[in-house]
């Protein structure tokens, strides 16, 4: 099977139907004929490919997509913060908000109308199954903003008192969505052309939401967590077993994001394409390097997480250099630390980093922290003109398969040091970093090492919400510490006005951050949502 592509088409070129984001908007818009439509499988693909572009429009690098995702985690140092990563988003500005139901009803006309087909069941559930996917992965990603939704498992006609219903409980809404899951795996065509899905893909996203779930109602104390840990486990060794995926070691952990293309590569499950041909382009060259300064760096938090190459933290190694200097801090660690950020002397970087808040110029990029993020920089498209680069995004990798049944097992008290050889060692070992050794901090290690791997692919902030370690976002934020070696016209620096520093002499951010325990791991209910349906309650906190 080759790796999934999807690739997004203007809507309006398919001219299929057009979509409405206003709940109440019940009647879709569209110029099917219902009469001599849903007659061939053909039809089904062809109504499902908008599906696929609607949910897939916003994924991938879109927008600075899953790089810049970690803005709202402890991960990224923001040149500007948003409201939610300082904590001050408010419900009448929500700072992240998905109470669009216009997917919902469209992948319900097309269950409904593809029920009634006269096609055979065995033809026609494989698309019906990528339906329940797209309403099921659409559906978790609500239920993780505001913990309770409604259910709205059919098309609204304009008298259906659906239209005014209020949130069923997270039970509930977590059993409609494992319902369309396990259709999907059921049923999903085990290989398929390679902008869609396959039983393996329906697999993985399955694995990804059952951990998800499964540690959140743990941490925060909602019981019920073994079924879906278990789930984790059976479906991650799904595609464990399935032997199409595996860590290649002969390619570096660079290497592997800085790829145009992804195709084919055994260590990507399913990816976004970007086509220059298709003019399908992302602005990630100019989100990773530029003139001006870039929006992000790396923080002092993240950077600590890398383990020395004997696989201690840095406060056990003795193989730990300190920070005085980058070329020190970086020295004998996880290969990924300086795959991920750039030292001095390498990629695009001169001998010298610089910072966004210089007093002199920039010459070719600088950043907030002084930690320049080089993950997915891809030297062929450095210079690329604004949104016009086109490298592959990745969106299930098999890292993260290996990490999510580590994770479920460690959590079940059910893992192994052979399943510990299996996932993180594999990992570690193409890190450069000695191997793990099964041990009581099990889940902090596995916690680490999801941490490192899979920076900037848009996991940490979700992560802290379902490990209850909102507190995290609470803390100051740090970055490298300022030194004239490393530092550009450091000596120009106005300390407290060009540049603020912590009583240790690290970059620090001049903001306050807050997490409000009570409220913060959920989002507020959009308030005109709430005036429109009188009978939906406003998130709890909110």
């Amino acid at each position: 099977m080759k790796n999934i592509k999807i690739y997004i088409v203007a809507l309006a070129s398919l001219g299929i139907f057009s979509c409405n984001d206003e709940f109440l908007d019940t009647v879709p818009k569209t110029q099917i004929n219902d009469a001599n439509f849903w007659n061939t499988t053909a039809d089904l693909q062809i109504y499902n490919n908008q599906l696929y572009g609607v949910y897939f429009a916003s994924e991938g690098f879109t927008g600075g997509g899953i790089m810049t995702e970690d803005l709202n985690s402890d991960n990224a140092y923001a040149e500007i913060p948003s409201n939610v990563r300082l904590g001050i988003n408010t419900a009448n500005n929500p700072g992240n908000s998905n109470w669009s139901w216009a997917l919902i009803r469209d992948i319900n006309q097309m269950l409904e109308n593809s029920a009634a087909a006269d096609i055979e069941d065995e033809a026609k559930n494989p698309y019906i199954a990528e339906a329940r996917l797209i309403r099921a992965l659409d559906y978790y990603d609500k239920l993780k903003l505001y913990g309770q939704l409604p259910i709205i498992d059919r098309v609204l006609t304009e008298d259906d008192e659906l239209l005014y219903a209020t949130q069923s409980p997270r039970d509930e809404v977590m059993a409609f969505i494992k319902t369309d899951l396990d259709f999907a795996v059921e049923w999903m065509a085990n290989t398929a052309p390679e902008n869609r899905f396959t039983k393996v893909i329906a697999q993985a996203y399955k694995a990804r939401i059952m951990l998800h779930e499964g540690t959140f109602r743990k941490y925060h104390g909602l019981g019920g967590e073994q079924e879906f840990l278990q789930e984790a486990v059976t479906s991650a060794e799904a595609v464990m077993n399935s032997g199409k995926y595996m860590i290649d070691p002969s390619v570096s952990y660079n290497e592997l994001f800085a790829q145009t293309s992804l195709s084919g590569n055994k260590e990507v499950i399913f990816f976004k394409n970007y086509d220059d041909p298709l003019q399908l382009y992302h602005n990630n060259a100019a989100l990773i390097k530029n003139a001006n300064g870039v929006e992000l760096g790396g923080t002092k938090s993240l950077v600590n997480e890398y383990l020395a190459t004997d696989g201690l933290t840095i406060s056990e190694s003795p193989l730990y250099q300190g920070d005085a200097t980058l070329e020190m801090e970086f020295a004998n660690r996880d290969l990924r630390l300086a795959q991920t950020f750039a030292l001095p002397n390498t990629y695009f970087l001169g001998d010298k980093i610089y910072l966004n808040s210089t007093p002199a110029r920039i010459v070719d990029s600088a950043t907030p922290s002084g930690y320049t993020l080089i993950k997915f920089f891809n030297p062929d498209q450095e210079f690329a003109s604004w949104t016009r680069s086109f490298s592959d995004a990745p969106l299930i990798r098999y890292a993260e398969i290996l990490l999510i049944m580590a994770e479920a097992k460690a959590e079940l008290g059910t893992i192994t040091q052979s399943d510990v050889d299996l996932s993180v060692n594999t990992l570690r070992q193409k890190a450069g970093i000695a191997d793990l050794v099964l041990g009581s901090s099990i889940i902090e290690d596995i916690h680490r090492e999801r941490r490192v791997e899979l920076a900037f692919e848009g996991f940490r902030f979700d992560d802290l919400m379902r490990w209850k370690k909102g507190s995290e976002l609470a803390k100051p934020v740090l970055g490298v510490k300022f030194n004239e070696m490393d530092i550009a016209d450091a000596a120009k620096f106005e300390i407290g006005a060009d540049i603020f520093l912590n009583e240790n002499g690290y970059v620090m951010s001049n903001n306050t951050y807050k997490f409000d325990e009570s409220k913060n791991y959920y989002f507020p209910v959009p308030v005109n949502e709430l005036s429109l349906n009188p009978n939906l309650n406003q998130t709890p906190g909110w």
